[in-house]
């Protein structure tokens, strides 16, 4: 979340730790809200689940739509809304292929003491 949230900067901004609480009180705040947008955006299809959206496009367009909301007259809001969710539809991913290409091993813990080599006597 906090990767793609700040555009992958790995710190926190804010050095007091009321600004570090409150900054990430508006991660999680900006991080629902986009989840809530991608359930809306899904709400009458059923066949996809709204884990199936791209969380980092959709996250871009809400971004995008609430950059441009004071260029936008508020009686249209609604169906600006709508077009939103639209475009949030087409960012299903792919179903994912569940068979591995290299399945997964137990691997034998090294042994500490020294391999020996096994030495054939030639007669």
């Amino acid at each position: 979340m906090k990767q793609s949230l700040h555009q992958s900067k790995h710190v926190l901004r804010s050095k007091n730790p009321d600004r570090v609480r409150q900054e990430l009180w508006g991660l999680l705040l900006a991080y629902n809200l986009i989840r809530i947008a991608m359930i809306d955006a899904l709400k009458d299809d059923e066949s996809t689940i709204p884990i199936q959206l791209s969380f980092s496009q959709s996250m871009r367009q809400v971004g995008a739509f609430l950059m441009f909301i004071p260029i936008r007259s508020p009686s249209k809001l609604p169906n600006h809304y709508e077009e939103l969710l639209a475009t949030l539809r087409m960012f299903v991913l792919p179903q994912k292929v569940s068979d591995r290409a290299y399945p997964r091993v137990v691997r034998r813990k090294p042994s500490k003491d020294p391999y020996k080599k096994c030495q054939s006597v030639l007669n």
